[in-house]
């Protein structure tokens, strides 16, 4: 069951210096530091449950990642998760869709890695409190509820499952 409103968003700059042994490089990434925009959701549900979601970054960036979780954060705090979850969509629009923030990339870019970390501590979070590994709660779904993932696919259809 789906409780709580979203009391706290906190984001986290992590990086492993990678570069300074090569890993992880190619012709293309010479000296990248593996580093990830780092967000946890709390909410008022009292159940001590956190929702956990990282973006990849490779180093230099992760601040401007960080910046732009924290401009999104009015359109996650003090929300109904019930609500978020019940129209999984919607709030996937809210979230590209911001006409302050839509200029610097909701398809791809800075927003597109931010929106990408709040969603995942939103899935996190979903199929803590439904008692669920994330793998089991999609499984579960319902076909209809499955409509979730059009925004997510890049057939540029609305309501096309795969």
């Amino acid at each position: 069951m789906v409780r709580g409103r979203i009391s706290g968003l906190s984001v986290r700059d992590v990086r492993f210096p990678t570069s300074l042994g090569g890993h992880g490089s190619d012709a293309m990434h010479t000296d990248p530091d593996y580093s990830a925009a780092y967000v946890v959701l709390e909410t008022d549900a009292g159940d001590g449950l956190k929702g956990y979601g990282i973006t990849f970054t490779l180093g230099k960036g992760t601040e401007v990642v960080v910046c732009a979780v924290n401009a999104l954060a009015h359109h996650v705090l003090h929300k109904d998760l019930k609500d978020i979850v019940g129209d999984f969509r919607a709030f996937y629009r809210q979230l590209t869709s911001d006409g302050q923030l839509r200029w610097i990339g909701p398809e791809k870019g800075v927003v597109h890695l931010a929106t990408a970390a709040v969603l995942n501590a939103v899935w996190d979070l979903w199929a803590k409190q439904e008692g669920k590994p994330l793998w089991k709660l999609l499984v579960d779904m319902q076909m209809a509820d499955q409509t979730v993932w059009s925004p997510l696919c890049d057939s540029g259809r609305e309501g096309v499952r795969h």
